[in-house]
């Protein structure tokens, strides 16, 4: 059987396979995986991969459709039950063979909803292939904590995103291009220094994506009409996902990319988004200093610049989308300080000058408390999460404009 394994690093891959092989999780040998199952992480550089190479393979590799028997989730994996989960889920269905299955970890429903994680019912309110009272699930309860999803009487309906851009409009064509020009060590070469920039893009939409689902549905109500402002790096993908989300309400939305951007990226997303996002998203492009504020917004989100504006900006930025945050709104504010507690705190000053700051897992979208210990399938990640508690590094703060 061809079978493949995903975990977020090669450090997890032990306890990812220990979940599945073990008799407690699998106690009538429905899911147990092959012995050569092939492990594969967001992050490797191993790009030019056969399954049986005896390596670590990136799972953003555009994979040959009809090419596997399963796909293992790892329960180090982010398991957000969010937009982007589901239609990456839906994209990596299209990588099995007939009768082909992703098996995939899933919680208890009251832990699920606390942690925005897989559940039974999220899976199947996405995945559901049922005419009536006629046809087949495309869901099977397996096991305590393991679900596993394939294609039923019918696909499941299409669910744009930025991951179904990546597997249907720019990493073929990017692996199409780049194997027509080089070849040996300068493809491998230019694959690493091309392919896996984007992949890491990717993956950070991931969570990215999920966080501010989150904090639109705990501020600002999941139903309630909403307008959202992104300021960063990620080419307007963040704000045309929450846009197609169909768990929540955002009507418009605006980007300003700030710094230096690919022209062949910004052509391939401009192509693929605009017949799904319209005139709702609009995509701006510049400096810092082009940023303009023309409107009224519910949700703002400003992410990965502090070190490249510096202190000052960042804090005349923040009071520049305070001022434009309508009532009730939320400012939400991510950055990643490589550990260094001066410049955390120097943010966790800034943001406490406009209101209350509460924190949100990069890990888990929930809200950091205090008192309230994070729980996961993964001994490793909850590890993680409870540095992320002490450090308050790498996660979303968000005030709200009360």
């Amino acid at each position: 059987m061809s079978q493949v394994v995903l975990h977020l690093g090669e450090q997890h891959i032990k306890e990812d396979l220990e979940y599945y092989f073990s008799g407690e999780r699998d106690k009538n040998n429905q899911v147990r995986p092959d012995e050569k199952i092939y492990s594969m992480t967001p992050f490797s550089e191993h790009i030019e991969m056969d399954f049986a190479d005896g390596k670590v393979g990136n799972f953003f590799y555009p994979v040959l459709p009809d090419a596997l028997d399963r796909i293992y989730i790892g329960i180090s994996v982010s398991l957000f039950a969010n937009h982007w989960g589901a239609s990456f889920l839906l994209e990596l269905l299209k990588h099995l063979k007939p009768g082909g299955s992703i098996v995939v970890p899933v919680y208890p429903e009251g832990q699920a909803a606390e942690k925005d994680f897989w559940s039974r019912s999220f899976l199947e309110n996405i995945f559901l292939s049922r005419e009536r009272w006629t046809g087949f699930s495309n869901l099977t309860a397996e096991n305590d904590g393991v679900m596993s999803i394939r294609v039923g009487r019918k696909w499941p309906a299409p669910m744009p995103s930025s991951i179904e851009w990546f597997f249907k409009e720019r990493g073929n064509l990017l692996l199409a291009d780049l194997q027509s020009g080089y070849s040996g060590n300068d493809l491998t070469r230019h694959l690493k220094n091309v392919f896996v920039p984007l992949c890491t893009m990717m993956w950070n939409q991931y969570s990215a994506s999920a966080v501010t689902e989150r904090v639109i549905t705990e501020y600002v109500g999941k139903k309630h009409a909403s307008a959202l402002m992104h300021i960063g790096q990620d080419y307007g993908l963040l704000a045309n996902d929450v846009i197609l989300s169909s768990l929540m309400n955002v009507e418009k939305g605006v980007t300003w990319h700030v710094g230096d951007h690919d022209v062949s990226l910004v052509n391939s997303i401009s192509r693929y988004f605009s017949a799904h996002t319209q005139d709702k998203h609009v995509m701006n492009y510049g400096n810092i200093s082009d940023v303009v504020f023309a409107d009224s917004y519910n949700v703002i989100v400003i992410s990965e610049l502090y070190s490249s504006i510096g202190t000052e900006k960042y804090k005349q930025l923040l009071e520049q989308a305070w001022a434009h945050l309508a009532e009730n709104g939320v400012l939400v504010v991510h950055e990643d300080m490589s550990g260094d507690t001066a410049e955390i705190a120097q943010l966790d000053a800034i943001m406490s000058a406009l209101s209350e700051v509460h924190m949100h897992s990069l890990i888990a979208a929930r809200k950091i408390e205090a008192a309230v210990e994070i729980s996961q399938y993964s001994l490793a990640v909850e590890e993680n999460l409870r540095q992320e508690k002490r450090t308050r590094d790498n996660v979303f703060r968000v005030v709200r404009k009360a």
